[in-house]
Order: structure tokens, then C-alpha cells, then sequence
């Protein structure tokens, strides 16, 4: 998908160039593990890492009890054994995947936030053993402020655990603190837990689990691991700030700081499981993988993080601070220190329209396409000036190929004369978009990663993140892009130049191709700004028209007569 958008990238600055600039070719994919990122020895600090991941469920016998936290946001369920997470609703967002919102801890797997204490030689699993909740359901809104949830386990021989949740109104942020009693002063670690992955809850067409990934943040440092390029178990021996796992739109982490950063993670490569659509028997294979967060404890007992479980809202993630707001990719890592600034101001500008405005986001879109295209033209309006008096040269081009065919030097004497009388410049009409070109590549990017069009319907559209299941957009995008094209050459008259007239049939095609299953977003913003296009292709093209009438009517007018004085002056310059 990523290189297809690329292509589509490129074909759409063609298509506003004009001309047959060579660009470069789809990038590759981004490599998921970088070699620096994953340690195979182990520091002296971080115990061996075949301890650190559970091998057997917990103990039966335990009684379960489900303790539920609702607020807007979310409806999450606890168990009472291991005070794990069992369940993570997030009830803004739709599944596609079943009835019910997006629900993120898969059936049947660990709990989130399942725990074990590594003391010494000795590794105990909390999520066997009972703990007592402080409560059996809790309310979370602005009526009631944050609201904390505690669970308590102790036993006789003066071991005993304290995990205290506390949860905030209109926030994902969850702050987990407790204590460990009975250590003896022996030194720990809290081993907690995350995955397999993510539960299945997107759409076929999202794709999502392309962009299953585990994500680390060394300070400074920001890597996404795909889980399908991930082999067995790895110790990643690093102070991580925050580890987690994401998809296409939402994310499960948890979050040290950088006081007191995590002392390591492991990560755990598991076999694939499929996922079947029921209404239409599409499979698809998730890439599975789980995480384990070494969190330190300290010399009294006490240990501290936070988890986010939430969509990849960039406002969100933003004020949760530590660069959590990189786990989103919107380019290629490589281009991000370029794109990510870009990507950031686009999403102010759509979230500030449509809180504003209060109109759908089919609506911002298409005020930002014309908003886009008044903020860009100069830079168009000089581009296309460039390109219609590049146009109006290549006939001479192809007469001087055809005269010096059999003669490259004079060809290239003659084209360089050429080029000086015309002023001609083949890059003249590529320079100026150059400046817009990282606003062209992170649209893509956004309109494909931002979940704000999640499930956003807009006229006909169910969903501006899927495709058109009608086609109408794509249509509409391919007769645009014909008409901004027609009326360039008819007006400029350019209508004869053959190579030009190919190009007006044949990119609408090939735009139409990529575009059709793409998402209706995209769509609609292109579509967008090529009707935007049309009143200043009108007028370059009217005034390119204008200026080659005038040259044609300077060619062919008669000389006026010369006055008495200038031809007596010329006379005698004759003379001497």
C-alpha cells in the first residue's frame, strides 16, 4: 500500500507539472529491525531472559471476578486474578470485526498488565494469585473526577502486593502505582505484560495488520519493530521511556518516564493466527507477538508507570508527552524528520476546522483542498507559467532532433541556442513545487494513518477511511483531472502537440487505477483540489493564449516607416 502511494505521489506532480520529469522510483519498504536496536547479549543489570515470559496460564483454581471501569472513553474489565486487564473497550470507536466498539485484548490470551515479580533467583507470577479490589464497578466523569481502583493480596507468611489504577475523565492515561511487601530487602523487578498484539478489530481494506508493530522509545530514539519480521525471543537492553504494541489506529502502552526508565524489554515472537471476515470469508494472518516491560522496583517495595490504552489520536498522544505522538508513521523513517512537522501542522489545521466549523470532516476536507490550493498559487501560478512556455518550445525541440539526427554535436549546438533565445529551462516548471512537494507526500500519509476519518460518514460515504463502494469519487477524480488538463491545452493551444494530447487521456487512466481503492478521503481531497485547480488553469492558460497572439501579431506586422530624422541618421551612418 505505502508504495502504491508513492506512485500515486508522483504521477499526481506529474500531472500538475505537465511534463515528462523523471522522478524517482516507489521507495522500499522500511526495514522493521535495525541492527543497533536489538541486543543479544545481556547487561549485567537484567536477569536471563527465559524467565521473564510465562510458559502455562495461571492456576484454575483462583477464582476470577470481573471488576468493570467505564467512563466516556472506555469500559475496561480487571480480573481479580492478577489484577490484570481482561478487556479494553474504547467506546467512541466502532468495530468492524463484530458487534460492539473496537475491544483491544484478544480472547482467550494473558491479561494486559499481568504481572510477575523476579526476586533474587525466584520469578512469581501475580496473575495466579487472588487479589481484593477496593471496588466492584467504577464511574469515571467530570461529576466525579479521577476515581482509583486498588487491588490487595497478602498472605501469612508476610508477602503481599498492593496495585493501585487511577483513572482520569477524557483521558486514555492510566497511572498504575504499588507496592511489594515482604522482600526481605532483596531487589526486584515487576515484569508486565502486553499482547499477544492486538485483538482484531479493523475493516479488511485498513489493512491494519500490515502495521501490527511493537514500539520502543530509547530517549531520542523512536523504533517500530514490525512483528512479522520479528524471530523468536529478544532482550532489548535499553532504558526504554515507554514499549508497546500498535496496529493501523490504536495502541497499547505502557510508560516509565525518564527518571526512573525501565531497566529493559523482552520481546517474544508467537505463531500467527488468522482472523476470517464472516461476511464475505476473507482471511487474513496476524503476526503475533507479545511485550514484557522490566519496571524497576525500589529498595522499599514501591514501583510506578503508566499504560495508555487508546486510539493513536495525535492530540492525545501528544499530551501524554515522551514522543508518544511517534508511534504513528507518516513516512518513511528516513523523510520523517522532514514530513513529521508537516504531518503535525495538517492534523492543527483539520481538527481546528472541524471544531470551529462543527461540520463533518467530508466537509473539511474539501475546505482544506480549496484552502490548499489559495495558499499554494503563487507557487502553482508560477509552475504552470513555466510549464505552458516550456510547452510551446518543444515543437522547435523536435524539429532541431529531426534536422541533426545523424549530427548529436550540432543537435546539441542548436538546443542550446534554442534554449538562450526562449529562455528555456526544463526545470522551470518542476522548482517551484518543490516547496509544496512534503505537504503532497504527508497528505497521503495523514489521510491514510489519521483516525479521525475512522468511521467518519460523509454524504454517500459510510467511511472516509475505506474506499467509495459506489466508485463515484474515483470517477470523479479521473473526469477532474481531464478537464483541468483539457482546458490547459485547449486554451493555451496546445491541443496539437501529440505528446500532450496522450498525456491528457492516459494520466486521468492511470490516476483513476490507483486511486479506485483507495480511501474515500483521499479521494475526495483530490478530487477537491483539482476543481480548485481549474479557475487559475483558466487564467494562466488565457493569459499564455494572450502572450503568444501578441508574438504572433509583432512577427507579421509591417514596420512603420522610419521618422525623417532617424532615416537621415541612418543614411549617414551609411555613408561613414
Amino acid at each position: 500500500m505505502e508504495k502504491r502511494l508513492i506512485v500515486a505521489v508522483l504521477l499526481m506532480s506529474a500531472v500538475i507539472m505537465l511534463t515528462n520529469l523523471l522522478f524517482p522510483p516507489p521507495l522500499p519498504e522500511e526495514t522493521s529491525v535495525e541492527p543497533d536496536s536489538v541486543v543479544a547479549v545481556q547487561p549485567p543489570q537484567v536477569r536471563a531472559a527465559p524467565v521473564l515470559l510465562p510458559t502455562s496460564s495461571p492456576a484454575a483454581a483462583v477464582r476470577a471476578d470481573t471488576v468493570n471501569v467505564v467512563s466516556d472513553l472506555y469500559r475496561l474489565s480487571f480480573t481479580t486474578r492478577g489484577a490484570g486487564l481482561r478487556r479494553a473497550e474504547m467506546l467512541d470507536y466502532q468495530s468492524y470485526t463484530e458487534d460492539g466498539p473496537v475491544q483491544l485484548v484478544p480472547e482467550g490470551a494473558r491479561e494486559f498488565l499481568s504481572k510477575r515479580l523476579v526476586v533474587g533467583a525466584d520469578t512469581i507470577d501475580l496473575a495466579a494469585l487472588p487479589f481484593a479490589p477496593s471496588e466492584r464497578e467504577l464511574r469515571v466523569d467530570e461529576s466525579t473526577g479521577p476515581q482509583t481502583l486498588s487491588f490487595q493480596h497478602g498472605s501469612d507468611d508476610g508477602f503481599g502486593v498492593m496495585v493501585e489504577y487511577t483513572f482520569r475523565p477524557d483521558e486514555y492515561l492510566i497511572d498504575v502505582r504499588g507496592r511489594v511487601t515482604g522482600l526481605g530487602g532483596q531487589s526486584a523487578s515487576l515484569l508486565t505484560e502486553i499482547g499477544p498484539g492486538l485483538a482484531p478489530h479493523e475493516a479488511f481494506e485498513h489493512r491494519s495488520e500490515q502495521q501490527l508493530a511493537v514500539v520502543t522509545r530509547a530517549p531520542g530514539d523512536v523504533t517500530r519493530l514490525r512483528t512479522n519480521k520479528l524471530e523468536g525471543q529478544q532482550l532489548l537492553a535499553q532504558p526504554f521511556t515507554w514499549v508497546g504494541i500498535k496496529d493501523k489506529y490504536f495502541l497499547a502502552a505502557l510508560i516509565a518516564g525518564e527518571e526512573t526508565p525501565m531497566e529493559g524489554a523482552v520481546v517474544r515472537r508467537l505463531p500467527n493466527t488468522q482472523h476470517v471476515y464472516p461476511e464475505d470469508d476473507r482471511t487474513v494472518t496476524l503476526a503475533q507477538a507479545d511485550l514484557v516491560a522490566i519496571i524497576p522496583v525500589s529498595a522499599t517495595g514501591d514501583f510506578s508507570f503508566q499504560a495508555y490504552m487508546g486510539p493513536q489520536d495525535y492530540t492525545n498522544l501528544k499530551g501524554v508527552g515522551f514522543d508518544l505522538e511517534n508511534v504513528t508513521q507518516y513516512a518513511y523513517r528516513w523523510l520523517e524528520p522532514v514530513i513529521r512537522p508537516v504531518a503535525a501542522l495538517i492534523l492543527w489545521v483539520l481538527r481546528w476546522l472541524h471544531n470551529t466549523l462543527g461540520v463533518e470532516y467530508g466537509w473539511v476536507l474539501v475546505l482544506f483542498g480549496v484552502i490548499m490550493r489559495i495558499v499554494l498559487w503563487p507557487l502553482n501560478a508560477k509552475a504552470m507559467r513555466a510549464q505552458m512556455k516550456n510547452m510551446g518550445v518543444q515543437p522547435l525541440m523536435t524539429e532541431i532532433r529531426e534536422k541533426y539526427k545523424d549530427d548529436p554535436q550540432a543537435q546539441q549546438k542548436e538546443m542550446m541556442r534554442l534554449y538562450k533565445e526562449h529562455g528555456f529551462n526544463p526545470l522551470a516548471g518542476c522548482l517551484p513545487l518543490l516547496v509544496p512537494f512534503p505537504v503532497l507526500i504527508t497528505l497521503f500519509f495523514v489521510f491514510q494513518n489519521t483516525i479521525a476519518f475512522r468511521g467518519a460518514e460523509f454524504l454517500w460515504l459510510p467511511d472516509l477511511s475505506l474506499r467509495d463502494p459506489i466508485f463515484v469519487l474515483p470517477a470523479f477524480l479521473v473526469i477532474s483531472m481531464f478537464a483541468l488538463q483539457w482546458i490547459s491545452m485547449k486554451m493555451s493551444g496546445m491541443d496539437q502537440n501529440p505528446q500532450m494530447k496522450m498525456m491528457m487521456y492516459v494520466m486521468p487512466v492511470m490516476m483513476g487505477v490507483l486511486f479506485f481503492s483507495l480511501p474515500a478521503g483521499l479521494n475526495l481531497y483530490y478530487a477537491t483540489t483539482n476543481v480548485a485547480s481549474i479557475p487559475q488553469q483558466m487564467l494562466i492558460a488565457r493569459e499564455r493564449k494572450r502572450a503568444q497572439a501578441e508574438a504572433k501579431f509583432a512577427a507579421t506586422a509591417p514596420k512603420p516607416p522610419l521618422a525623417p530624422a532617424a532615416a537621415a541618421a541612418r543614411k549617414r551612418k551609411r555613408k561613414k
